[in-house]
């Protein structure tokens, strides 16, 4: 019996090849999208969950109250780590982290691996196993190291890398204890963890509160209770601290943050790399799952609409003793191999589109992920899902055929087969155009982005980063460097900065004005900057004066503010000039000058107050302005240069107009998103309407051809058998212009900076889809309209 059905879905097939082409590529497309975009999910869902004590694991995150002002940190003060683990029971380990970028020297060449600080606890709270090594005591005392199996392999070879020793930061010789199986995806990156206890060894200070500068995660117990933990944790920093906080306005608190949800959910972002978005998952799903059910739509209409042709197959097997069921299996396994070939034919497209998707995500999903028992029974479930959903309408159809109907041939299309096949057609063009509009909508607001006037030059500006060259070496010598790096060919200015426009500086810094209570301290935006940091940005000074060699003082107290940080104080710009003001790193500074506002971060927010003074000691950057010279040859001179003055040390660029902008990677995804499966729905749109087209030129050959005989033209033929499509295009554009709008709206309240929805959007984007709607039924309809109305006539 199975057999026998096979061989009539085989030879059904390939009788109706259009009807067959249109689903199988259709079904193959929309599988391949669905796959893609799952693959991706996928890949970002599984961040951090793959630790044993996962369920277990939270981070401590700082929550901060200052003047009526909610901030939430995911750094805590250094000594809450051991007060955690001396008074709260609930707690099994605590694992304190920090970030940082030790120098390794090597073969006389210097490595910058991704580097922690973390606790002796660190490998048992978290599923990182070592491949040598022991987990319990590899993190406990000072000067160990642990790396990772490839950073091992990177020095040492197929050698044991244990006992082994490297030099970090020129001085500190660091032993090997531990080699790591590559680390999982999480959302803190590593190739090389340092002993914690070498920090405080080396002469880091357990006791301020106040530097906010440790990750703290810790282990509960079995069957612990979370809220328990987190109320005893909570109350810590205030009771230890509490009278240094409330001078300076704050109330702090802590509260529990779970591992697994630190990447796709914390509002505090990840340890040291960049966590994802729920939010973005979710649409990404609904477009997904949208592209999926245009491809079962037009498997159900164009199934539905062909029901006529398999009526009498189907009146002959209920005549002969067929039950409902059995008829109802057969149509749905036929639906289900459709979708098997589908997702044969998808799942090569998927391993052939990695390359791109992993371009677009920048990330590096392999085919592997594929062959994961997950990933395996999920492709197998939405290809049974696929099958079920786009073939049990149809079978449902066809199995409640009345034989004597389908026999005496008085079957006819019903009123609710029609209405169906129009909405699904509706439905298509729908999603279609909202994937269009939205498309449209997001480049706009990328372009208004890239093109503002952001109130600094970004042109030929060459930023180098400082964290890999010598630090003393730099500090001690930067006026000399400086002056040897502007005395290069086509060099006209150099500034040193902690960071750059597009980089954070020191946020939420606090700021005590002369004059004022201290608990009435500012929170700003702080940056170190150099005499030329803002000739070099082409910054301009709006009030008062730059900072100027000719004035000692400058470089001791000199401050500049932006308007938006005069505002913050309640004083008018033009009259900052001459206040004085202090901050961390700054006793007693001085306003000499007020800049005009300008963007030191990206169009999603509004500008923020900032504050600089001069302090060599903190920078991270160097930044050159080049001249309308030749800047490759000027690039490769400043090479030339930065190798002779710090050999060894790599020599590392970035231009400042390309790094303000990768601000905007998430804008410029979704945008590549949006245009690729608006392409994508169009195309199954155009699909279905063709096989629709095709379907609907054969039923009504003999209506044209005694047209044709009556004197009907060949374009009133052409309009009538497109205006019934057109039609449905048109309800479409009405159902998703709203839909569109409203969607749009709510992403653009999410820039400080937007564009005002703009309404041609809307009409290209419906005349669009009513020419590509057009064409494609056009071909049908002209080669109908064309036919010899003999031939029509002769069609029964």
């Amino acid at each position: 019996m199975l057999r026998n059905y096979l061989k009539v879905a085989v030879r059904s097939l390939f009788k109706n090849k259009v009807y067959a082409f249109t689903n199988i590529f259709g079904l193959t497309i929309g599988l391949a999208a669905f796959g893609l975009i799952s693959l991706y999910i996928f890949d970002e869902w599984r961040v951090d969950r793959f630790h044993e004590k996962g369920n277990r694991i939270y981070r401590v995150l700082t929550n901060t109250r200052v003047k009526g002002e909610s901030g939430v940190n995911s750094t805590v003060g250094r000594p809450l780590a051991q007060k955690i683990e001396a008074e709260v029971p609930e707690v099994d380990k605590v694992v304190p982290v920090r970030t940082t970028n030790l120098a390794i020297t090597y073969n006389n060449q210097y490595f910058y691996e991704k580097q922690l600080f973390a606790g002796e606890h660190f490998l048992n709270v978290f599923s990182f196993p070592l491949l040598e090594g022991d987990p319990q005591t590899a993190l406990r005392e000072p000067y160990s190291l642990v790396l990772t199996q490839s950073t091992a392999w990177k020095y040492f070879g197929g050698k044991s890398a244990l006992g082994k020793v490297l030099m970090l930061g020129d001085t500190l010789p660091f032993t090997v204890t531990g080699v790591l199986a590559e680390p999982q995806p999480s959302h803190m990156d590593f190739q090389v963890l340092l002993s914690l206890s070498t920090f405080y060894a080396t002469g880091g200070d357990r006791t301020p509160w106040f530097t906010w500068d440790e990750t703290c995660y810790v282990l509960l117990p079995e069957n612990a209770s979370p809220a328990a933990a987190e109320s005893k944790i909570s109350a810590l920093s205030m009771r230890y601290n509490g009278q240094e906080y409330r001078n300076n306005g704050y109330e702090v608190t802590h509260t529990l943050e779970a591992v697994p949800d630190i990447y796709l959910h914390s509002e505090a972002g990840g340890l040291n790399r960049a966590t994802g978005s729920a939010r973005q998952l979710q649409l990404l799903g609904i477009i997904g799952l949208f592209i999926l059910l245009l491809a079962c739509s037009n498997f159900i209409n164009l199934t539905t609409a062909h029901q006529g042709e398999r009526a009498k197959e189907v009146g002959i097997r209920k005549t002969i003793g067929a039950a409902y069921y059995a008829v109802v299996g057969q149509f749905i396994g036929e639906s289900l191999l459709l979708a098997l070939l589908s997702g044969i034919l998808a799942l090569i497209i998927v391993v052939l589109m990695l390359p791109l998707l992993n371009d677009i995500t920048e990330k590096t999903i392999t085919v592997a992920l594929l062959r994961q028992p997950v990933a395996l029974l999920v492709i197998l479930g939405f290809l049974l899902f696929t099958g079920v959903v786009a073939g049990w309408y149809p079978a449902l159809v066809l199995a409640r055929f009345r034989p004597v109907d389908t026999l005496k041939g008085r079957l006819s299309t019903t009123a609710t087969g029609t209405w169906l096949r129009q909405g699904l057609v509706v439905f298509q063009f729908s999603v279609s155009l909202v994937l269009i509009i939205s498309t449209l909508v997001v480049s706009r607001q990328l372009k208004y982005m890239q093109n503002q006037t952001l109130g600094f030059d970004k042109e030929r500006v060459l930023a180098i980063e400082l964290r890999k060259t010598p630090r003393r070496d730099f500090i001690e010598n930067y006026e000399s460097i400086k002056q040897q790096a502007n005395a290069l060919p086509n060099v006209q200015t150099v500034t040193g900065t902690a960071a750059l426009p597009g980089q954070s500086g020191w946020e939420g810094q606090l700021v005590w004005v002369e004059g004022r209570p201290q608990d009435q301290a500012v929170t700003l935006e702080v940056i170190t900057v150099d005499h030329d940091y803002a000739k070099t940005l082409g910054l301009n000074i709006r009030h008062g004066r730059d900072y100027s060699t000719a004035f000692s003082t400058d470089a001791t107290s000199g401050v500049l503010l932006n308007e938006t940080a005069c505002r913050a104080f309640g004083w008018k710009p033009e009259e900052a000039v001459g206040k004085k003001l202090s901050t961390a790193g700054l006793e007693g500074g001085q306003v000499i000058g007020v800049l005009a506002d300008y963007h030191q971060h990206g169009l999603q927010e509004k500008i923020k107050p900032v504050l600089t003074f001069i302090a060599p000691y903190a920078f991270r950057y160097m930044a050159l302005r080049l001249g309308s010279g030749d800047v490759p040859a000027s690039v490769a001179q400043v090479e030339q240069f930065w190798k002779s003055r710090f050999p060894g040390y790599p020599f590392e660029y970035r231009f400042l107009d390309e790094d303000f902008d990768r601000q905007y990677k998430a804008e410029q995804r979704l945008a590549r998103i949006f245009s690729i499966f608006a392409g994508l729905a169009i195309l199954i749109a155009c699909l279905g309407l063709f096989g629709l087209a095709t379907f609907t030129a054969e039923r009504r050959t003999k209506e044209i051809g005694i047209r044709k005989v009556l004197g009907a033209s060949v374009p009133s033929l052409i309009s009538m058998l497109s205006f019934d499509f057109l039609k449905l295009v048109l309800v479409a554009i009405l159902v998703a212009s709203p839909i569109a709008w409203y969607a749009m709206s709510r992403w653009l309240e999410d820039f400080a900076y937007r564009i005002d929805m703009p309404w041609w959007v809307f009409v290209v984007s419906g005349i669009g889809a009513l020419l590509i709607a057009f064409v494609t039924i056009s071909f049908q309809s002209i080669k109908a309209a064309f036919m010899n109305p003999v031939t029509s006539l002769r069609a029964e």
